[in-house]
């Protein structure tokens, strides 16, 4: 009986985990694609669609379902490589 427990664990624990990290990498996302989206507007009279953000979206969901435990410090990484990137900038 405790093997049927354990079976149906992983896969509910990375529905839970999925769930929660879009909680996060949803802003994470959503504010990336707008700071490159100002970037290129004020530089180079660029714009990305709406499609590259759906994607970074997908991009960070499936990332969250395969690597449970590595996706909180990957999103880490990026806020820490927005932080310098804004330090670096003087803003």
């Amino acid at each position: 009986m405790a093997n049927n427990r354990n079976q149906g664990g992983p896969i509910e624990s990375r529905l839970i985990s999925l769930f929660a990290s879009l909680f996060f990498s949803i802003p994470t996302a959503a504010f990336v694609w707008f700071w490159v989206n100002l970037e290129l507007a004020v530089y180079w009279d660029g714009f990305l669609s709406s499609r590259y953000l759906v994607t970074c979206i997908i991009v960070f969901a499936v990332l969250a379902l395969l690597l449970p435990k590595l996706f909180p410090s990957i999103l880490g990484g990026i806020w820490r490589g927005i932080g310098k990137i804004w330090n670096w900038w003087g803003v």
